[in-house]
């Protein structure tokens, strides 16, 4: 699906006579994958039988290895990163605010060109010369959006490179992230007060502020639920006709404004060989599908990312609950959460019967696209019945009896 995954063929020697070696072949699977190159393994077990058992053992190890070798760079880079980071002018771009910083990435609002267009840049915060596999995965993921135009997809109009930086030149939208959207409504429900100004921890925070996003929310939440699931869902479906998945639907990567208007943003590259994902931390494996654990991923795969922020809208909860990865992937792979309404028997049994839709383990009892999950938030918006896809388990978590008739609409 994705444009920047590699074909998976492996290709044979030349001669019959030249044998290929494991060795070659881990070096060969190691290069691919720094590349960003997505390499599977079980291409290159089908493709070399006489060394897929040793293939299937050894080149997850090896991915765990270089995880933990970007992790170890990563972190030795952020500490070089200046509170203060000085940098005023990128190519045409005049660097005016600093609107929020990212594991990977500072964002700030700027003025391009003569005419002072207000755009976001987002910068690379290191040189090319410090890491060039981070320069690489930044400058593929802005191109992987290049050419989608979408009113519910943040737009990247150009990524370059000046003075030895990487950056990306990005629609600005004045908005905040669904994360802190969520952190508004727990508030609410919990009574405790709102701070000033929300701090920015992700997204575009920009001329917002979070009270006046949840008031939007607070006033009729089932139906803007279902409204921003259709807007991300038009947006997918957008995608995918592009042969773009997203691959990283979490509530940071959702920005609203308080007309309720959504974009996406932080779409990225599939690397998702297989055992990658074991390696990473809770709150990044928390919207992956199951199959994408198991080295695979399609278009339904960010069909069950969105059921997981739509559930989490719905509840005020996630799908899972773990303080490790690996008791969240058992959970994930499982396939049991509890449903909806026996945590908020408020929600409607039709908006609980599509989120239920996006979340079936096996992606054959999924919304099979977002073309049909989109028909089913439009029914629900007009009031009309959608068709239940499937039956979850239940894990025995008790009842939450959240948001009341007269506090949410």
């Amino acid at each position: 699906m994705n444009s920047e995954s590699s074909s998976g063929i492996i290709e044979r020697p030349e001669t019959v006579s030249e044998r290929i070696t494991l060795e070659v072949l881990a070096s060969r699977f190691v290069e691919e994958y720094r590349r960003w190159l997505n390499p599977s393994i079980d291409a290159y077990a089908n493709s070399c039988p006489e060394y897929a058992d040793e293939i299937r053992e050894s080149f997850p190890v090896l991915i765990a290895m270089e995880e933990w070798k970007t992790d170890q760079e990563l972190t030795r880079l952020r500490r070089q990163i200046p509170a203060d980071f000085k940098i005023t002018q990128l190519g045409n771009c005049c660097l005016q605010k600093e609107i929020c910083r990212t594991r990977t990435s500072i964002i700030y609002a700027a003025a391009q060109g003569p005419q002072k267009r207000r755009v976001a840049v987002r910068l690379l915060p290191w040189k090319s010369d410090c890491s060039s596999r981070l320069r690489d995965r930044f400058l593929r993921e802005a191109r992987l959006v290049l050419r989608l135009r979408h009113p519910n997809i943040i737009s990247v109009d150009s990524a370059e490179q000046d003075q030895g930086y990487s950056y990306a030149v990005m629609q600005l939208i004045a908005g905040i992230s669904l994360d802190q959207i969520l952190h508004g409504l727990m508030q609410q429900q919990t009574g405790t007060r709102y701070h000033e100004q929300s701090v920015p921890q992700a997204g575009y925070l920009f001329e917002e502020q979070l009270p006046q996003v949840v008031q939007v929310f607070m006033q009729n939440y089932w139906r803007l639920i279902a409204t921003l699931g259709l807007q991300a869902a038009n947006a997918l479906r957008f995608a995918h006709s592009r042969g773009t998945l997203h691959c990283d639907l979490k509530p940071g990567n959702f920005i609203l404004n308080r007309e309720g208007h959504c974009w996406l943003t932080g779409f990225c590259l599939t690397q998702q060989p297989e055992g990658t994902l074991k390696q990473q931390r809770v709150q990044s494996l928390l919207y992956q599908p199951p199959e994408r654990i198991q080295g695979e991923v399609d278009e339904r795969s960010d069909l069950y990312s969105l059921g997981c922020v739509l559930y989490e809208l719905a509840t005020l909860s996630p799908v899972f609950q773990a303080r490790s990865s690996s008791a969240l992937i058992e959970q994930i792979l499982s396939g049991r959460y509890t449903r909806p309404r026996e945590i908020n028997s408020e929600i409607p049994a039709t908006l609980e019967s599509i989120i239920t839709g996006c979340l079936a383990r096996s992606k054959q009892d999924r919304f099979q696209s977002a073309d049909e999950l989109s028909v089913a938030l439009v029914r629900f918006i007009n009031g009309r019945a959608v068709k239940s896809r499937m039956r979850s388990e239940s894990n025995g978590r008790k009842r939450w009896s959240g948001f009341g008739k007269n506090n949410i609409g």
